[in-house]
């Protein structure tokens, strides 16, 4: 990090310390009159030096209380600030901004933060750190003052003193098409790819570029583009393809492409090493990610090999407001009867349908307070079936199943769900163990299951974070 030469240390003596590394080098062969000079019990200006130019509290409070006898372990602090690998992950949406800054050396979130309504008057920032959650309204007129903004909460609340201290950047951008299946680092052909792209998700990738580009304006190091549909190209032809004239793929690549590819991945990657420390080598996962959108994947050793959500993530399984897997017939005769246009439809499915359109609740809990609704209790029973007839599907697909994992938000915490989901399962010698369900615990199945059943966090941000840095090799 530059610090302007108002801001030099000037040691006793006449010598000029520039920053954190030429410091390191002066604690090497400093004297204890001259440290002791600068740290005593009235003062510590090398900690004040460090607080107030380069903003970095928790460097500063862990060298207050060393003397001059522990000066390696200073100089041991300051070495591992340094070397800390800080990645913001950036989440553009069309009316949002949602990012966390990671420093992947100790894998701690340092801050979280979503603006919301972006282009809209009743805009808001909330932003979690330390423990704390603050929150206020903005207004926010488009991505460049939301990125704006982003960097102002990270150097107002003291997270970072400047941008240089962030060593990339990583995008979530929800569709690569065939053309990405792996991260790839941001240049202009690739932004020109991405507009391309975004022909087969208009409602995606449009606003995930807009804010590429902003950030590009004022982060100078690496950015990364990790997207959403990667980690599924591996699915077979046969299982990607629709039933279309084959022209329609060729021409207009109409496919499955599959989305919440990293959250399938980061909890791919963690299973498979349970499995490996189990010494099993290939494993059959069955991962459903439940939240307000939802996916299942059946996982073989590591590798996609079928996913329910499709050309959009409007198919495969009932959602907060999504009405999944649909016989497309229905909203021909809809458009018809109804008299409406394409984007009435779109709303209609997208917005309207799902969890919502049955029971009038988007939200799971909602429905579990309202359970002796008969719609309520209604919707929870649909949810269950299409999850129960995907992980069916799977199981067959796979020929077989060792694990099934429940993520996301209904996934990891609503264990009554679990439970009608997973007695259809019985018959194959899965055993639930009813405490350690109704706990959220890891593994909620008795040791006698011959299917052990996982709940587990899922974490898109973080495996974001770590595919940029393997894509920057840093």
């Amino acid at each position: 990090m530059k610090i302007n030469p108002e801001h030099y240390f000037v040691l006793n003596g006449g010598r000029i310390i520039k920053n954190l590394d030429e410091l390191i080098e002066v604690l090497k062969t400093i004297d204890k009159k001259t440290f002791e000079y600068h740290v005593n019990d009235n003062k510590n200006d090398f900690v004040n030096w460090i607080q107030y130019v380069f903003k970095s509290n928790k460097l500063a409070a862990s060298i207050e209380n060393l003397r001059y006898k522990d000066i390696k372990a200073i100089i041991g602090f300051i070495r591992k600030h340094l070397d800390e690998l800080k990645i913001l992950v950036v989440n553009g949406g069309s009316s949002s901004l949602k990012f966390q800054l990671i420093d992947l050396t100790s894998k701690n979130v340092l801050i979280k933060g979503m603006i919301d309504a972006i282009n809209l008057d009743r805009g808001n920032i909330s932003l979690i750190f330390n423990g704390e959650t603050i929150s206020r309204n903005v207004v926010v007129k488009n991505h460049d003052e939301a990125v704006m903004l982003m960097i102002r909460s990270l150097i107002d609340n003291n997270i970072i003193s400047d941008v240089s201290e962030i060593k990339a950047l990583g995008h979530r951008v929800v569709h690569g098409g065939e053309t990405y299946t792996e991260p790839v680092i941001i240049d202009n052909i690739v932004i020109e790819r991405l507009k391309e792209l975004s022909v087969l998700a208009p409602l995606h990738n449009p606003p995930n570029i807009s804010c590429i580009q902003a950030c590009q304006k004022i982060f100078e190091c690496p950015h990364v583009a990790v997207f959403d549909t990667a980690f599924h190209s591996t699915i077979p032809v046969e299982k990607f393809l629709y039933g279309l004239p084959y022209e329609y793929y060729e021409k207009h690549k109409i496919r499955k492409y599959g989305f919440h590819g990293s959250s399938h991945k980061y909890i791919s990657k963690l299973i498979s090493e349970y499995y490996k420390i189990k010494g099993k080598k290939n494993s059959k996962v069955i991962i459903c990610h439940l939240g307000n959108g939802c996916s299942i994947t059946a996982v073989n050793n590591g590798k996609s090999l079928n996913t329910t959500m499709g050309f959009t993530p409007l198919d495969g399984l009932i959602m907060g407001t999504r009405c999944g897997h649909l016989d497309p017939a229905i909203s021909i005769h809809l458009g018809n009867t109804l008299n409406l246009n394409y984007e009435q439809l779109g709303k209609i499915l997208n917005k309207q349908s799902g969890l919502l359109g049955i029971s009038g609740f988007s939200d799971m809990r909602d429905l579990r307070k309202n359970k002796n609704d008969p719609k309520a209790k209604l919707a929870m029973k649909m949810f269950a079936d299409r999850v129960t007839h995907y992980i069916g599907a799977y199981i067959a697909e796979l020929n077989g199943v060792d694990g099934i994992v429940f993520t996301a938000g209904i996934g990891e915490n609503a264990a009554y769900i679990r439970k009608l989901i997973l007695d259809n399962f019985k018959f194959l010698g899965l055993k639930i163990d009813n405490r350690r369900n109704d706990k959220n615990e890891f593994i909620i199945t008795t040791k006698d299951s011959k299917i052990t059943v996982f709940v587990m966090q899922t974490n898109e941000e973080l495996q974001i974070a770590t595919d940029t840095r393997k894509a920057l090799k840093l």
